[in-house]
């Protein structure tokens, strides 16, 4: 009987030192899950250690009530668990006696982002995991440009998409504070001054993981990187950026000046050459004119020439009828 009594001893010291020599370990990285699948929270002592009796507790920092899984006396105590979680979650019973205390949550939803918490009571140990959502922001890969005074969309969406109606949506240019979305409506108390009634977001489609903002009527300040950031979507990428630059908007009065300019323009030049024109033909006139008096000129002097030709010859037989008369008066 002593011999017994001596073995349970020893047997529940060797118990309680296996246990005081193991350690509760929870994942270090991050738990990434998409909306609405299924996610297990690994946890487990090392060494193992049968938590078979033991009671376990999962919570969740921040929320009321906190418990997301209570399993005391072998079993789910339902009415300590938090209504957002009911049907929802459950460990691995058959897995307990090697130390594994792992969570399992069903359907994950956009609240179920953020850190938990595994608490072992009866041996005073804890440790914390985190819980994040499989999503991207994505902003525009080129840079945004559009003329002072008009208006721009700076595009950003959640890839996968999924409803960020719940969550707080935040619109940064550096440090200022553009745009702020928080619990379905604007919080704009924070806003920059130089940003006031110049922003919105596109309500009706972020159901659809679009955040995009609407910046109207804008300045030449407004140049500049912008941040669009989700906080709960922690671990991820979880911020994007996109640029917009300004160009300078159009001068009318620059344009039809530029206009009358070419205008005038074209009539000159229309003159010059039609000043060029009417000159060749002069020129070409003047030309014809002046050839027609040299071959008028050649011709009187010809004319001249030939009458004096004639008028030579005639005196030549006047001598020679005058020498005929003398003879025969001789």
């Amino acid at each position: 009987m002593e011999l017994i009594f001596l073995l349970l001893v020893f047997s529940s010291v060797s118990a309680l030192s296996s246990t005081a020599e193991s350690e509760l370990i929870c994942s270090r990285q991050p738990i990434v899950a998409q909306i609405g699948d299924d996610v297990i929270l690994p946890c487990h002592l090392e060494p193992p250690v049968n938590a078979d009796s033991w009671t376990v507790l999962w919570t969740k920092p921040g929320l009321d009530p906190k418990y997301i899984h209570v399993h005391q006396d072998g079993r789910l105590m339902f009415e300590r668990q938090n209504p957002s979680y009911y049907s929802r979650t459950r460990l691995f019973m058959d897995e307990l006696m090697t130390g594994n205390v792992s969570m399992k949550i069903f359907g994950v939803k956009v609240s179920d982002a953020g850190e938990y918490q595994c608490v072992l009571p009866s041996v005073q140990k804890e440790a914390s995991i985190q819980l994040s959502l499989g999503s991207e922001v994505i902003g525009s890969h080129q840079p945004i440009t559009v003329s002072v005074g008009d208006d721009a969309i700076l595009p950003c969406h959640l890839e996968p998409p999924f409803d960020v109606t719940t969550l707080t949506v935040e619109w940064k240019q550096g440090t200022k504070h553009v745009h702020t979305y928080r619990s379905r409506e604007d919080h704009l108390d924070d806003q920059d001054q130089n940003f006031k009634h110049r922003t919105s977001l596109f309500h009706h489609e972020m159901e659809k993981g679009n955040i995009s903002l609407k910046l109207t009527d804008v300045t030449e300040e407004d140049a500049g990187k912008y941040t669009c950031l989700v906080p709960k979507l922690q671990s991820q990428v979880k911020q994007d950026y996109v640029t917009l630059n300004d160009s300078e908007p159009k001068d009318d009065g620059h344009q039809e000046n530029s206009d009358s300019g070419a205008v005038i323009g074209a009539v000159i030049g229309g003159l010059i050459v039609i000043v060029i024109v009417i000159g060749g033909l002069l020129w070409r006139r003047q030309r014809e004119r002046d050839a027609g008096g040299y071959q008028g000129t050649n011709q009187d002097t010809n004319h001249r020439t030939n009458h004096e030709s004639d008028q030579g010859t005639n005196q030549e037989a006047i001598p020679l009828n005058t020498t005929g008369r003398d003879d025969a008066t001789t």
